[in-house]
């Protein structure tokens, strides 16, 4: 968290009899403090004093038992400190609560994992969420996320509780669409309409299709818990919701890697060690088995290797197993494209999708091989690079996958952004 420049630093001064539900005022206010992110709080504990009943209190060996004043103090940024003050307000019965503005001339702390300790989801979250209602028809749901690159939606009542998710699997096995929306956002506009229209005469609603009572994040869970609770169940992105439930943001894995990434950037000298038991290197956590090919391969047996992985991915080596180039479904639709008639391309992605095997692929690959459709040059690691350089080159270039290779250069397996977040999980 920056804390440098103007800041708050609240004040609160209580008794040191003071309870919360049986317990010292002052520590639940310290737990309340952590539960939401704030960067750290502080008790003191006076050795003489005296408040609004006039009796003076001291910590002489006499009156041990005296009920002696009590400061919880804490520095913060502005918003957090207007977040946590009406929790704060409800809980100090008796006492005293003052704010002032102070300038913030050093801070730093020591990074204890990969996710800051005092950040919270709503620190990072996506704030302007796309959303539906559960009457939404499924083509303007389709049309929506295929125009603002999406891969789900929310689905919200009246009052913007979140009631269900819709997702790309789910428009897959409940709408009757042919392609992923991945793949749709390839095809020209001209297909794009077509497939909306195709939709359009579906009565489905987001009603119908969307996954209920999906999982959410209260917007004060810290980073640590998201991405366990996100690697665990194997999810992308989770909607976060207020104290009502009320939907008010969206955080993805990218999200979670991004600030692992920035806290990198910002700290270049603090080295993130990870947690013993935990894996330390992008060699113990790769994928194995992924298909490769040669560069001279045939396309059209080149794209019968891209379909033997959901990853729908190819690595493409030379002779002595060196990584080359990398081919996913969406390099053969883009390169493709303007080699091929509108109708087959949308075969193909269909194809991509899982349905059948277009008719004629051969001929129509005739001549064209894994090199005329491969994304080269491609970032690659060793198998003994810590994981923390896999966030590192996944942020910084924007990419999903890194192929790992062993000390000879050859390729071995690869690492993706779900099993970097699971491994940082462990460590948090």
């Amino acid at each position: 968290m920056d804390l440098s420049g103007s800041a708050q630093q609240v004040w609160i001064f209580l008794g040191e009899s003071d309870q919360w539900h049986g317990r010292p005022l002052s520590l639940a206010l310290l737990e309340l403090l952590k539960r939401n992110g704030v960067a750290g709080g502080t008790v003191l504990r006076g050795i003489a004093g005296y408040g609004a009943h006039s009796f003076i209190h001291t910590a002489s060996l006499v009156e041990l038992s005296s009920d002696l004043p009590i400061i919880v103090t804490f520095v913060d940024r502005p918003d957090r400190v207007a977040r946590v003050m009406p929790e704060i307000m409800s809980m100090v019965r008796e006492g005293l609560i003052t704010t002032m503005t102070v300038d913030v001339l050093k801070y730093t702390s020591r990074a204890i994992g990969p996710f800051p300790a005092h950040m919270i989801v709503a620190d990072i979250m996506t704030r302007r969420v796309v959303s539906v209602h559960p009457d939404t028809p499924i083509a303007e749901i389709v049309e929506l996320l295929i125009n603002r690159a999406l891969r789900s939606a929310p689905v919200v009542d009246d009052e913007n509780h979140v009631v269900g998710i819709i997702t790309d699997g789910d428009l897959l096995t409940r709408s009757g669409a042919e392609l992923p929306l991945a793949l749709q956002r390839e095809l020209s506009l001209a297909e794009r309409a077509a497939t909306v229209e195709t939709l359009a005469g579906h009565p489905h609603t987001a009603a119908d299709l969307m996954t209920p009572d999906p999982i959410t994040l209260p917007m004060t869970t810290p980073l640590a818990e998201a991405a366990a609770i996100m690697a665990d169940r194997g999810l992308k992105r989770i909607p976060v919701v207020d104290e009502q439930r009320r939907l008010v943001g969206m955080v993805s894995r990218y999200d979670l890697l991004a600030t692992v990434a920035e806290g990198l950037r910002q700290r270049p000298a603090a080295q993130i060690t990870l947690s013993d038991g935990a894996p330390q290197t992008v060699g113990e956590i790769m994928m194995t088995g992924i298909p490769t090919v040669l560069p001279h391969t045939p396309l059209a047996e080149t794209l019968d290797r891209l379909l033997e992985t959901d990853k729908r991915r190819v690595v493409v080596v030379d002779e002595h197993q060196r990584v080359v180039g990398i081919i996913t479904d969406g390099d053969v639709l883009r390169r493709a494209a303007k080699r091929v008639r509108p109708g087959a391309l949308r075969a193909l992605a269909a194809w991509f999708g899982g349905g059948a095997r277009p008719p004629g692929l051969e001929v129509a690959a005739e001549g064209r091989t894994a090199a005329d459709v491969m994304s080269s040059p491609v970032i690659t690691l060793p198998t003994d690079a810590p994981i923390i350089d896999a966030v590192r080159l996944m942020m910084t270039h924007k990419i999903k996958r890194i192929p790992i290779v062993d000390a000879d250069g050859r390729f071995v397996g690869m690492v993706g952004r779900a099993g970097v977040l699971a491994a940082l999980s462990r460590s948090a």
